[in-house]
């Protein structure tokens, strides 16, 4: 009976593993980084259209990243220097457009979260 158990707790945490790494598979999330069960992910897409929220959407909401100041990402793992080496280049080569609707800590948001507005601002001039 206890043979049964153990495989029958094993199996179900493949598929609990299995169904936690598939949910993040649309994300670009940095090493290390586990989306919490049930965290919804805020579409910022509306800002595009020039709409606005009932509800103002607090910075603390959109923050996901470690804060590690710059003089100390060396001491990160490479995996996570690229991340963010990444994800700032991405910033930076958005059109001055993108960056009049969007702040910096939204399109860091939207490079973690949203990989179809990603692609989309990409190709605003």
């Amino acid at each position: 009976m206890k043979l049964f158990y153990g495989k029958f707790i094993l199996l179900l945490l493949i598929i609990v593993a299995g169904f936690a790494y598939g949910q993040n598979s649309d994300y670009n999330l940095p090493p290390g980084y586990t989306l919490m069960p049930g965290k919804a992910v805020i579409d910022l897409s509306f800002k595009l259209d020039g709409k606005k929220l009932e509800k103002e959407i607090s910075p603390n909401e959109l923050k996901f990243l470690k804060e590690i100041d710059d003089s100390e990402l060396h001491l990160t793992s490479p995996q996570y220097q690229q991340y963010i080496q990444e994800g700032k280049a991405f910033i930076n080569s958005m059109s001055a457009k993108v960056k009049s609707i969007y702040s910096t800590d939204e399109l860091w948001y939207i490079y973690a979260f949203d990989q179809e507005l990603k692609e989309k601002l990409a190709k605003i001039h």
